[in-house]
């Protein structure tokens, strides 16, 4: 961490910061630093008592509370530094790093950190000031005070990246004049090296809690890529029966809300750890089993939870053995289903085809609007389609003379997860290429176009016959209205549709007419596209021909 430019709070204009002070206050300030004798009990560091002068000044005194190293003066002395209280005068303020904050008295949400006492819990659930807000001194609850001791919880981001709690005690002088310096002294602190979990203001340690598997400050995992920290000291293991019939070790449970219904793959793949997995209904003691696994990616673990919507799982996870210990914090993926709007695509026809979002049950789609996959837009009120040429080449789609302001994209990826982001191929917004129905105000200026030249992402690749594209159409905004008319797809002739894949003639398509095809299978004969088989006439009959026979299959229409 570095230290970050700070305005005083509550100061006069001729206390504020100038651009050069930290070049002065190295010179000019005491730069005493000194290392804090730590004591480790169980899962928590206590500093002992050490007893450090803060400077009453802008810069105050910056901590490090893994290292304890503490110093007066410039954030730079202290690398990685943790915790910066500050303040000119009778005040006290924090100056915070990413990640940092000190918590409000209990029940208390808005405002400056406050006085917590002896055994309040410096958890995930607790109100974290992380602004640079003067404490209040009186004599209210959680109130700071004059000419004694006073104690808060803070969280910090330690060197692993992951967020940790811990309490600091200080010492604060008698209350002055208006202006007059108050002493600040840091009596002793300590923190918890495991991180995500609590701490009480005071202790110094101790042995470490039981491991609850039920905690609300347990970590929690949400869809996407999730580093969840591990406990491996006090964690119970857990029997897997049901089709498994494995014991995880120094089980862990992260909760989990399913968004929606649908199957949701979760995976310690990418971690290449050695682990066991099972998701339960629940995180109390005889919970019943939902799906289990161990060495489907390798050693690690992948499984399929068939999830209802809103509804409440646990995913365990746990080693392979007694003595194994996992890499915390572990790499676990919660890939959610495709999109069924996607999936479930009406097909487009060569040509023309009506189109229309007014009765869209679907919602918003965004997708991506460069090359690289790194501009993104949203098309409102979406409707996907599908089409698959039935010859390789370039194609070309258009909305002219559409109702409304239309956006349009294409895809050749995977239908993407529900509220995901598609990968384009192709999109546009305003660029209606047509010969007609195409003006330059109005409605009809706010077509789209996908083609060599549209503006956006140019549809400059050919499309392969057989291969199915995704074509997602929406609205330009949340309240520019319904779209509707015509999509025309463009593009190279296209074999008579109405008996695709009918190779005998005998107006069916069926295992006579695969067996032709396969018996073609290769170049056509002299490289003469539309011999027996070629059904994208490409000059060679292969798998882009057998996905045609196989989408035709059955009865001529």
């Amino acid at each position: 961490m570095t230290d970050m430019t700070r305005t005083n709070v509550g100061a006069s204009a001729s206390d504020r910061r100038l651009s050069k002070h930290f070049l002065a206050a190295a010179v000019a300030a005491s730069s005493a630093s000194l290392l804090a004798t730590h004591s480790a009990s169980a899962d928590i560091i206590y500093s002992g008592v050490i007893n450090f002068a803060c400077a009453v000044d802008i810069d105050g005194c910056y901590i490090n509370v893994e290292t304890g190293l503490l110093s007066n003066g410039p954030g730079t002395g202290v690398p990685g530094w943790d915790v910066n209280p500050y303040s000119t005068g009778g005040g006290m303020n924090f100056f915070n790093p990413t990640g940092g904050g000190q918590i409000r008295y209990p029940g208390v949400t808005t405002g400056a950190a406050g006085n917590v006492a002896l055994n309040t819990p410096v958890n995930s659930t607790s109100s974290y000031n992380t602004a640079t807000t003067a404490v209040t001194f009186g004599s209210a609850a959680g109130n700071w005070q004059y000419s004694a001791d006073n104690i808060i919880g803070f969280k910090f981001l330690a060197a692993d990246g992951l967020t940790h709690y811990g309490w600091m005690r200080f010492a604060m002088g008698a209350a002055g004049s208006s202006g007059t310096s108050m002493t600040r002294t840091i009596v002793d602190y300590a923190w918890e090296t495991t991180a995500g979990l609590p701490i009480l203001a005071g202790s110094q340690g101790g042995p470490p809690p039981t491991y609850d598997p039920c905690a609300p400050f347990n970590p929690v995992a949400t869809s996407g890529t999730n580093n969840l920290p591990l406990n491996q000291t006090t964690s119970t293991d857990l029997p897997v029966a049901g089709g498994c019939g494995f014991v995880a070790y120094h089980a862990n449970y992260f909760k989990f809300v399913a968004p929606f219904s649908g199957a949701f793959t979760i995976d310690t793949c990418a971690s290449g750890a050695d682990t066991r997995m099972a998701v339960l209904d629940g995180c109390a003691a005889g919970s019943a089993l939902i799906a289990c696994n161990d060495n489907s990616c390798g050693v690690s673990s992948s499984l399929v939870l068939n999830a209802t919507g809103a509804q409440t799982y646990y995913i365990v996870i746990g080693a392979s053995s007694a003595s194994a210990v996992l890499p915390s914090p572990i790499t676990v993926a919660v890939t959610p289903p495709p999109s069924p709007a996607c999936s479930d695509a009406p097909a487009l026809a060569f040509g023309t085809n009506s189109f229309s979002n007014a009765s869209s049950t679907i919602g918003n789609q965004t997708v991506t609007t460069n090359a690289t996959a790194t501009a993104t837009t949203i098309l409102y009120n979406a409707e996907w389609y599908t089409f698959t040429p039935a010859v390789t080449g370039v194609y070309s789609f258009s909305t002219c003379g559409s109702v409304n302001d239309t956006k349009m994209a294409l895809s050749a990826s995977p239908c993407p997860a529900t509220g995901a982001t598609m990968t384009s191929i192709a999109y546009n917004d305003d660029n209606c290429a047509c010969s007609s129905g195409c003006g330059t105000t109005g409605i009809s200026a706010f077509s789209s176009a996908l083609n060599l030249t549209n503006t956006g992402l140019p549809l400059t690749q050919e499309l392969v016959a057989g291969q199915a594209y995704k074509l997602v159409m929406g609205s330009y905004s949340a309240t520019s209205g319904s779209i509707s008319g015509s999509l025309v797809i463009d593009g190279p002739a296209q074999p008579p549709a109405s008996c695709l894949g009918d190779l005998n003639l005998d107006g069916v398509v069926n295992g006579a007419d695969l067996g032709l095809l396969l018996g073609a299978w290769g170049a056509c004969p002299g490289d003469v596209p539309g011999c027996v088989g070629d059904l994208n006439i490409d000059g060679v009959v292969n798998g882009a021909d057998l996905g045609l026979l196989l989408g035709a299959w059955g009865a001529c229409p």
